[in-house]
């Protein structure tokens, strides 16, 4: 079966929609595997496990699927059911083939009874880079998740840091026009109050977020937290680190296989795209820009060591020292566009001038040009979001059409047995 044959059918098709190119692949090459071992297609598989009736209904629960039973057998051929790779490949990709095929059945309602076998190695730590970031931003599924990864990346915060902001922290930045904007936080486990930065990417995200919910909820106060529960209007709004586990979660299951860092590695019991993993990028993002230590141990929220090396960290120094990160977090283009060069010069020239107080007033025709910039940026994310509430619905209304086909089936078998038993003399008529 070539490519462009397997590609006809609706099967793949509906699978990968809306996946990227390299996901897609990735579906397409374990699926042939898989349909290339028991000589079927697809459209056969669905069907073979979706109509299988178990012997006895009373333990379907115990009964295997033919899903099951056939993902098993092709995963032992793989492994040589030894691990040694039946047809040469490592158990680590066996796993990986695994999670497409069980993806591909779950994705049409059979559930895989059999757990993800796993790849025999130990867990190992994420090294992401900003490139890796932002594929995860752009796989957040709301305005909201795409600003927590920004702002916990630019930030290096944990989730926890990350839930505890007000509005308040970051308004006053915003509004100005600012770039970096500092943030002064508690990092708890250290009970360290101490100043974090954001920039470009984390800002951007952040205004397009707060505009959202401006025009869902109306004005904001400073005292409101920053991030907020989606489903929930009333009581306790603040958003959780286990809202942020599971956002990660779905993020992994999501673009995992596009990052070729953590590929392999998505059978971990620990998430590789966990959100810890953002604030230790950050960490090797101020290795990499050079930037000294003690700054970058400041903005993490460490502990001072005994010599007391954070004195002298004005906030001056470190929006020069931030600024020097700016090509490590930020995607590209990596050099400043015309309008924050234009921004920075002017502000330099009014720091030196009037000091900190007066950088912080920015030129109107400056920010109004920004503001401009934003408004059109806003427009499309809001477009975006629009879309993908619609794909949500669309995909809602999917499911309750295949359960209602799936109800009209089992009356109309129950109607056949009723008539048979009619015909048989097993039923007593009383009309």
């Amino acid at each position: 079966m070539d490519v462009e044959e397997f590609e006809e059918f609706e099967e793949f098709r509906q699978w990968t929609r809306n996946k990227s190119e390299h996901t897609r692949s990735g579906y397409r090459s374990s699926l042939r595997r898989f349909c290339e071992f028991h000589d079927m297609n697809p459209r056969e598989l669905v069907l073979e496990a979706r109509n299988h009736e178990p012997e006895d209904p009373e333990t379907a629960h115990l009964e295997e699927n033919p899903a099951d039973r056939r993902l098993v057998e092709w995963f032992q051929e793989l492994t040589g059911g030894d691990g040694e790779g039946g047809e040469g490949v490592s158990r680590a990709s066996a796993v990986n083939y695994w999670r497409h095929i069980r993806s591909f059945y779950e994705n049409f309602g059979v559930h895989i009874k059999e757990e993800t076998p796993k790849a025999g190695r130990r867990n190992r730590r994420s090294e992401l880079d900003v490139e890796d970031v932002e594929k995860m931003a752009d796989a957040a599924p709301s305005l909201r998740d795409r600003a927590m990864i920004w702002v916990g990346f630019q930030g290096g915060m944990n989730p926890s840091e990350v839930c505890g902001l007000d509005v308040g922290d970051v308004m006053g930045g915003l509004e100005r026009g600012e770039c970096p904007v500092s943030i002064e936080k508690t990092r708890g486990k250290t009970k360290i109050d101490h100043h974090t930065w954001i920039h470009r990417e984390a800002i951007d995200a952040l205004k397009t977020y707060l505009r959202d919910r401006k025009r869902k909820e109306g004005e904001l106060d400073p005292g409101d937290p920053l991030f907020v529960k989606r489903s929930v209007r009333k009581g306790d709004r603040r958003a959780t680190p286990t809202i942020v586990r599971k956002v990660m979660r779905g993020i992994r299951d999501s673009v995992g296989e596009d990052i070729e860092k953590v590929s392999d590695r998505l059978d971990q019991q620990t998430n590789p795209l966990a959100f810890k993993f953002l604030r230790r990028a950050f960490g090797i993002a101020c290795d990499n820009a050079d930037v000294p230590t003690k700054y970058k141990d400041y903005w993490l929220g460490h502990a001072p060591p005994y010599n007391g090396a954070y004195q002298g960290l004005t906030k001056k120094k470190q929006r020069e020292k931030y600024r020097q990160l700016a090509p490590e977090i930020n995607p590209s283009p990596t050099q400043p566009g015309a309008d924050e060069r234009l921004f920075e010069s002017v502000e330099e020239v009014v720091e030196e001038k009037f000091g900190e107080v007066g950088a912080e007033r920015v030129m109107p025709e400056v920010k109004n040009r920004l503001e401009k910039l934003d408004s059109r940026i806003s427009k499309v994310e809001e477009q975006k979001t629009r879309i993908e509430e619609l794909e949500e619905e669309v995909e809602e209304f999917r499911e309750w059409k295949e359960e209602m086909e799936k109800h009209d089936k089992r009356l109309d078998r129950y109607g056949e047995e009723f008539r048979e038993m009619k015909r048989s003399g097993h039923l007593e008529d009383t009309s």
